[in-house]
């Protein structure tokens, strides 16, 4: 059985080539750094939501293999449809296909995707690795527990690591063949398909649909149920398929709400350490993320109310399209906080703003669907109380600067040079 799987997905070692639907022509901007690690030694391990190309970028990158390498010296296997022992699999491609040792076969290129089905894949993958420094190993996996702390200590200098996110607008733009330096001088075609993008955000395959509950249906389908129902009870053995749809319902309705893990858990009745935990599982699989509050005074930021959002904004349509249109303040929130990677919010009493970038200097942002002089004076005392220098207010198509507060249109931030947090 295991033979008649490598065959189906090694299509090349007899035809020579990829199929055109398997390696489309357009390339996600990761694919440059993905070539660059061609000639590193060390592993790479790319993470990422379900959908978004980790798999059509493994073919690519076989695809340009191939004009320099021999077919069977590259091997791509799926534990998402297939599932056996990392050990198994390497030991009958280098029996039945290979059919040399890997000693004197050269340099062997080995992509594995979705790995995180098969049991105890970190101490294999390293013994192969330090056993044989021609294999070069591609590792894909659409949750975090690849970098599990087991699996870090397990690969320690042996690897990098590579987050694709969601499809970008510019990558969207691309896609659609307008790309943005061809509409940049036009606000109004640029708000008209970045509104497009939010409901299509993230996932290459549907960005020609036009049928909104064929876009609905595959988000549910392919993404969020697809975690929910079979990711996380396999990665973390859950078994509250409902507690786990309730959360994700909360957070998909309201998103950018401060959770209260003790109010939830008493509202869900269920216990406080199996909300946090069902939660810690949705950030894992990078369905969700969160926000702490960030703490100016001792430079710290607080792990309690954190913020919640959904990691691309066409989660949330897919969801409820009657959210997604009337809250769509909230949607452009949950944009920019994916697209600048924010981690940290401030809220003390009253006063809140939507972001804190911390890197070099501190830059509160504050995200409004429409600016307004009161959100303005807002802002300019939250600069003055945490010691920043500027602020930023990203608003839905207004664009000026007013001494240290510049106003940006949401879809120029990918375009705005702003220094994300870390």
């Amino acid at each position: 059985m295991i033979k008649n799987d490598l065959e189906r997905f090694n299509e090349w070692w007899f035809t020579g080539k990829i199929r055109k639907e398997l390696s489309p022509p357009f390339k996600r901007h990761v694919f440059q750094r993905i070539l660059k690690s061609l000639e590193e030694r060390q592993i790479l391990l790319i993470t990422g939501l379900r959908r978004i190309g980790k798999t059509t970028i493994l073919y690519q990158t076989i695809e340009k293999l191939l004009e320099k390498v021999k077919p069977e010296n590259i091997l791509y296997f799926s534990f998402d449809e297939a599932i056996y022992n990392v050990k198994e699999v390497l030991e009958v491609y280098e029996k039945y296909f290979l059919r040399k040792t890997f000693e004197e076969a050269g340099r062997i290129y080995i992509f594995f995707d979705e790995i995180q089905y098969a049991g105890d894949w970190s101490s294999i993958v390293k013994s192969f690795y330090d056993l044989y420094p021609n294999l070069k190993f591609y590792i894909s996996g659409s949750s975090t527990i690849l970098l599990s702390k087991e699996a870090l200590e397990k690969l320690a200098g042996r690897f990098f690591s590579l987050e694709m996110k969601p499809l970008t607008f510019i990558e969207y733009l691309e896609m659609r063949k307008i790309g943005f330096k061809k509409i940049k001088h036009s606000p109004r075609r640029l708000e008209i398909y970045f509104q497009d993008y939010l409901r299509k955000a993230g996932f290459p395959e549907i960005v020609d649909w036009e049928n909104e509950e064929r876009i609905r249906e595959y988000i549910r389908n392919t993404v969020i149920d697809r975690i929910i129902l079979r990711d996380l009870p396999v990665y973390f053995k859950t078994r509250d398929m409902l507690l786990l749809e309730n959360i994700v319902k909360i957070i998909l309705s309201n998103p950018g709400a401060i959770i209260n893990i003790n109010t939830l858990s008493r509202n869900l009745g269920k216990s406080k350490i199996t909300v946090s935990n069902y939660i810690k599982f949705l950030e894992s699989s990078l369905l969700i993320r969160s926000l702490s509050n960030y703490r100016p005074s001792i430079q710290a930021s607080s792990r309690k109310l954190r913020k919640y959002y959904p990691t691309t904004t066409s989660l949330i349509y897919a969801y409820s399209k009657e959210i997604f249109e009337k809250q769509y303040g909230k949607i452009i929130e949950t944009y920019t906080v994916n697209t600048l990677n924010a981690k940290y919010y401030y809220r003390k009493g009253r006063k809140e703003i939507d972001i804190i970038l911390k890197n070099k200097e501190i830059i509160p942002i504050e995200v409004k669907e429409k600016v307004q002089e009161k959100d303005i004076k807002k802002l300019r005392k939250i600069i003055k109380q945490i010691n920043a220098n500027k602020g930023i207010i990203i608003s839905s198509n207004q664009k000026t600067k007013i001494e240290n507060i510049e106003i940006i249109p949401v879809y120029l931030l990918e375009k705005a040079t702003i220094t994300n947090s870390k």
